[in-house]
């Protein structure tokens, strides 16, 4: 992958440039609809980390705020959405590349395009 915006992490050897390719084929679940309950801040956190890191397509999953940014961790409601949409995002991003869970135990997956 020759694409500048991604060249820091084809650095690193955790990613490389075959796991960004992996990534590029891969979808990263995000929150769903504005009916899971969860905030709007926490979905566009999620979506533009997973867009950062260079995923080829978003679909909407589950995401548990409470698992992700417990309350005694982080008193701001404002500040838990960022961290567990960030949070989110980073477990698909380990799943695509196949170095853990996904969805931080939501059941949601980075699961390859169809080719």
């Amino acid at each position: 992958m020759d694409d500048p915006r991604y060249l820091r992490q084809v650095l690193l050897a955790e990613i490389g440039p075959e796991g960004q390719a992996r990534l590029g084929a891969a979808t990263a679940r995000v929150l769903g609809g504005r009916g899971d309950g969860a905030p709007p801040l926490a979905r566009e956190v999620a979506e533009r980390y997973a867009r950062g890191a260079g995923f080829g397509a978003l679909a909407e999953g589950a995401l548990d705020v409470d698992a992700l940014a417990p309350a005694d961790l982080v008193a701001s409601p404002a500040a838990r959405a960022v961290l567990a949409g960030a949070r989110a995002a980073l477990a698909e991003m380990r799943a695509a590349l196949g170095r853990g869970g996904a969805g931080a135990g939501q059941g949601g997956a980075a699961e390859g395009k169809p080719s």
